[in-house]
């Protein structure tokens, strides 16, 4: 069996999200259109994930932003695109500053540009996606749940090959820097918000917190852990963001052992995925810088009640939904429970 990548793991795992989100997806949403999304997703987090150096992840990121923005969408065109491009343009000053000859000064805003370039591609702050009262649009989604995940693998990697050690140490505190900004934001706004299809788009930042702050620890732990992270934001969140889309007809919702259960995962309590991610990321931080896994901890604790508000807000599946959705809890409780594949990808 060849082995794995952070990049084919990610990629296995979106392949089987969009199967169980067209599975999953209420009447609301468009199949079809979803399909085609996520189609187009698919063959450039492929390409991202095999390309052999960041000039490539580039081109396919303002690529697949095209081709995501010429589809249907709530905004206009311009709007939709913003995103992309500005992702791609700083990406590409950070190859320019990383390449060229010149003081040590320049090594550094390459690694501004390659922390500011991964934020604009994904959608965290500081450029998160515009929010309004029904919360953020399935293209959103799509960059936060769905491709961002691939193309933050792509480019963490490529970036190892042309920073300098000190612009290294730099880049891995502005990614944790930038990780904590978003866990606390991100949990803080999930947990405040009056309306939850916005409190959905803030848990992805929260999510996006965690591995921002996994990826710049350099260790060991902390690789695996945002790995983890991210694996169970693209087989976890983002299908049960579609099950959330559809109107709650049930007033004066309750508590049923699904709606435990989907907060028990999304909150990372065990026996899930996020559960072996959290005890890894609390280590690595602990061994690189104590007082930073005291706020991690401090997140992380914040952070149950909103995933019980958004457990909560999926109303009862039935029929495919109900299957879709016990397959989906099956699979990170599997990977929970036996998470060897992903923590020997994270080493590779």
């Amino acid at each position: 069996m060849p082995d794995l990548t952070p990049g084919g793991v990610l990629l296995a795992a979106a392949v089987a999200s969009l199967v169980l989100a067209v599975a999953i997806a209420p009447a609301s949403v468009a199949r079809r259109d979803l399909v085609w999304r996520g189609g187009v997703a698919l063959v450039a987090m492929a390409v991202m994930a095999v390309a052999d150096s960041l000039d490539i992840v580039i081109l396919v990121l303002l690529a697949v932003g095209v081709a995501q923005t010429a589809l249907s969408g709530p905004r206009d065109f311009a709007v939709r695109l913003r995103a992309p491009v500005v992702a791609a343009g700083l990406l590409a000053l950070a190859l320019v500053f990383g390449r060229v000859q010149g003081p040590e000064l320049l090594s550094r805003f390459s690694a501004v540009g390659l922390v500011g370039g991964l934020a604009a591609g994904v959608g965290v702050l500081p450029y998160i996606h515009a929010l309004d009262k029904d919360g953020a649009s399935e293209p959103d989604a799509i960059w936060i749940g769905f491709i961002g995940p691939v193309l933050a693998s792509a480019v963490l990697l490529r970036a190892r090959a042309f920073l300098p050690p000190d612009a290294g140490a730099d880049f891995g505190a502005m990614l944790i820097g930038l990780g904590v900004l978003n866990l606390l934001w991100g949990t803080l706004g999930a947990w405040w918000t009056a309306h939850d299809s916005v409190a959905w788009h803030y848990s992805f930042m929260a999510d996006w917190g965690l591995a921002l702050c996994g990826f710049g620890l350099f260790v060991a732990d902390g690789q695996t852990a945002a790995l983890l992270v991210l694996f169970a934001l693209v087989l976890g969140r983002f299908p049960l963001l579609l099950i959330a889309r559809a109107p709650l007809a049930e007033a004066g919702r309750v508590d049923r052992p699904l709606n435990l259960l989907v907060a028990a995962m999304l909150a990372g309590s065990a026996p899930f995925a996020g559960f072996a991610a959290r005890i890894l990321l609390l280590r690595g931080a602990a061994e690189t810088y104590l007082p930073l896994a005291v706020v991690l901890a401090v997140g992380l604790l914040l952070w149950l009640p909103p995933s019980l508000r958004l457990g909560r807000s999926l109303s009862r599946p039935r029929g495919r939904q109900a299957v879709a959705l016990a397959l989906l809890l099956a699979l990170n409780a599997a990977v929970g429970l036996y998470p060897l594949p992903i923590l020997s990808a994270a080493g590779s």
